[in-house]
Formats: structure tokens, C-alpha cells, sequence
């Protein structure tokens, strides 16, 4: 049996160049991703350090960059729960935690234009290798991702966001 993935398609109104800078530029990560989000010079085998805090540093969480086509597709490790998941997915035992921490997965962003011109940009993440269906990982990527794209969406369609005046 495969490995079970997460794959969720977006359509933005901007250009492939501006969404790939989206994805890679540190200001506009922290703009969409609330301060937390990954930094790195984004050419392959890169390390690939994620900020877990606003407030925080940059940490190094064993991410590395696999592909980084400017403009087409960019891929990178993903890092294992960390001691902060812990709490958040209310881990039942000890042992559990255990087999959860091991698990590897990874995550690419595949952009192409729409089928249709006036649709834009068509986005495809693929965020896949988790150990089971039943992933702690699987399950907070699952809703992460889908916030964070909308939220990436409205900035590159020049949206306005609710704690800016109106």
C-alpha cells in the first residue's frame, strides 16, 4: 500500500515568477505564515532552518531543499514533530510519541499555468510520505496548508487582510 498524501490545487491570480518568490522570499513567508515558516538560500541540498516562533530564531530541523526549479517547482524534507506537537496533538502515551517522532515526510509546490488563461496560475502541493492515515503530522498539515495557501492567495491577489484598516 502506498503512503498516504496530502494534495490540495489552487488557482492565483498572479504570475508563476512572483508565486515561486512568494514561496522563498523571508518578508513575504512571514506575512502569510503569521511570523512562523522556513528559511533557506533555496538551491538544492540547502538546509532549510523553520522559525516555530514568531518571537523566535530561525532553527535547523533537519529540512533540506530537494528541487528548486524558479518559477516551475520547489521541494524540500519536511522536519518531524517537534516537543511543541507534543501538547498540541495531545499525544497519548509515551510510546506513541515515540514511533511519531521518527516519521519523515516531504512537501513540493508545483506551479504551472491554468488550464484556462484568465484562471491564473495553477498551484499544486504535494506533501506526502507519512508513515500512516492515522498521522499526527498528516492531520495538522492537512488543515495548515489550506490556511496558509488562502492566505498566500490573498496577498499575491492584493486582498486585504482582516487586522488591516479598512
Amino acid at each position: 500500500m502506498d503512503k498516504p498524501e496530502f494534495v490540495y490545487v489552487i488557482y492565483i491570480q498572479t504570475t508563476a515568477e512572483k508565486l515561486y518568490q512568494a514561496l522563498t522570499d523571508p518578508e513575504l513567508i512571514k506575512i502569510y505564515m503569521g511570523g512562523y515558516g522556513p528559511d533557506s538560500t533555496w538551491e538544492a541540498s540547502a538546509p532549510v532552518r523553520w522559525k516555530m516562533d514568531p518571537d523566535g530564531e530561525f532553527e535547523e530541523v533537519g529540512q533540506r531543499v530537494l528541487e528548486a526549479d524558479p518559477g516551475r517547482r520547489l521541494s524540500y524534507t519536511w522536519h518531524t514533530l517537534q516537543p511543541m506537537h507534543r501538547q498540541m496533538f495531545d499525544f497519548a502515551s509515551d510510546e506513541e510519541w515515540e514511533k511519531a517522532v521518527r516519521e519523515r515526510s516531504k512537501v513540493a509546490f508545483d506551479i504551472e499555468p491554468a488550464e484556462e488563461p484568465e484562471m491564473g496560475i495553477k498551484l499544486t502541493i504535494t506533501h506526502d510520505g507519512f508513515d500512516s492515515p492515522d498521522s499526527r503530522m498528516l492531520e495538522g498539515v492537512s488543515g495548515g496548508w489550506v490556511a496558509i495557501l488562502s492566505t498566500l492567495k490573498t496577498l499575491l491577489e492584493g486582498g486585504r487582510f482582516l487586522d488591516e484598516p479598512a
